[in-house]
């Protein structure tokens, strides 16, 4: 998806080799350049992309990342609902720039240590300069990773705002259907999962095969928020 635009890109920034097509996908290449590609261009879309600060200066962002200049509806959906007396080990799954993060460890004093995971790097990068420094002095790693690939064990705490469709919108609920999932797979039996998504998707199957426990706890503008607690043998 949008294989033509990038080769447009390509041959306005540095002149197009040469192209093919075939069994809908497209390569396009260009030469090895000393210097000759569009400098200016260059500057210019540099300039596009520079993080600058959103929300009143509370989050650093840029163009590209999920709700990049501003917070997404559904994941303040979810950090309004936060219960305090979470504790313990957590992870935010899909973490994005950070926002849900830092917000569960601002609501939530007794978390301990704090494990963010993104697929996409320049949101994780984000995400660090987000929680630099935290609310609170606790451990904090940035998983430049794929959670529908899997994730550590033995969290106490897990907060997600999953992905939902693909860039040309199309809905996956498969996506967010994994990361329930492999969230019942690293929660201890009794930890707790907050997962918002929007009201028609269907994770509920998903839901109640992995935990002993499920309520929706929030709906609003269209999203759901759920709680799903690990009961014991649920989801090994």
């Amino acid at each position: 998806e949008g294989a033509r635009s990038g080769e447009g890109d390509l041959k306005q920034l540095a002149g197009l080799g040469g192209s093919l097509t075939k069994n809908h996908c497209r390569v396009f290449w260009t030469a090895p350049l000393q210097g000759q590609h569009d400098v200016d261009v260059a500057k210019r879309w540099g300039a596009l992309d520079a993080v600058r600060p959103i929300v009143g200066g509370r989050f650093l962002s840029r163009p590209g990342v999920f709700a990049w200049d501003r917070i997404d509806p559904a994941s303040a959906l979810l950090a309004e609902h936060l219960p305090a007396d979470l504790a313990g080990r957590a992870a935010d799954l899909g973490a994005g720039y950070g926002y849900l993060s830092r917000e569960l460890l601002e609501r939530c004093p007794k978390i301990t240590a704090l494990d963010l995971y993104e697929a996409e790097k320049r949101a994780l990068d984000l995400a660090e300069l987000n929680l630099a420094p935290p609310p609170r002095p606790v451990p904090l790693r940035f998983l430049w990773r794929d959670v529908t690939a899997g994730i550590e064990p033995d969290y106490d705490v897990i907060i997600s705002n999953p992905p939902f469709h693909t860039p040309s919108r199309a809905d996956r609920p498969d996506i967010g259907q994994r990361f329930i999932a492999v969230a019942a797979q690293a929660l201890r039996p009794g930890g707790r999962l907050y997962v918002v998504a929007n009201r028609h998707l269907p994770y509920e199957y998903t839901l109640s095969e992995s935990f002993g426990a499920v309520r929706v706890v929030a709906e609003r503008d269209g999203f759901k928020l759920v709680e799903a607690v690990k009961g014991k043998g649920k989801g090994r």
